[in-house]
């Protein structure tokens, strides 16, 4: 039943991704995204419940609490954050790796370096914003959904849950400090 519940948010992750549908706007091509835009397909692609009233809630205050939300599923990158900040490739490398291996002492650099070994994201250790259409494409990789759908599932769903925060429990396997490449 944990297998199926993981699969099916996978897919879901997959599909709302691709379709942009979670992002309450068009997807704007080959334009920047900001915090606000990607913790709500982060929310949305999990499943997170707003409070029902989500809808009298300013711009803000909804930030604010689908940050909360995300926290509490172990993704801490928008507590304390701006909304309006933009999405760069080491939000999105921890992000993604934290799914992938689980929080360790790998420097941001070394996150990339892993990461970009496996196509998942470009090469390079500067923390430069990425555009939409470069984040929605990694997130829509298979893998990756998987694994963030299992790393940010609720609590005993996840095979490894995990989070900054220590919301969640530490992984089973963590990666060691210095990555190579598999």
């Amino acid at each position: 039943m944990k297998r199926t519940n993981v699969c099916i948010m996978a897919l879901l992750i997959g599909t709302l991704v691709l379709s942009g549908a979670s992002l309450g706007q068009d997807a704007p091509q080959g334009e920047t995204m900001t915090n606000a835009q990607f913790a709500n397909i982060l929310a949305d692609v999990l499943g997170l419940e707003m409070p029902a009233d989500a809808d009298s809630l300013s711009d803000a205050e909804l930030f604010e609490v689908w940050a909360n939300m995300l926290a509490e599923r172990g993704i801490t990158l928008f507590v304390d954050a701006k909304p309006d900040a933009l999405v760069t490739k080491c939000d999105l490398a921890n992000v993604v790796y934290d799914a992938l291996i689980g929080p360790n002492d790998a420097t941001i650099e070394e996150k990339i370096n892993y990461l970009a070994g496996l196509d998942y994201i470009s090469a390079g250790t500067t923390c430069e914003v990425m555009n939409f259409n470069e984040i929605i494409a990694t997130l829509n990789i298979p893998a990756l959904s998987m694994a963030i759908a299992e790393a940010y599932s609720p609590s005993g769903v996840g095979r490894r849950g995990r989070g900054r925060t220590g919301v969640l429990s530490a992984p089973a396997n963590p990666a060691p400090q210095t990555l190579t490449y598999p």
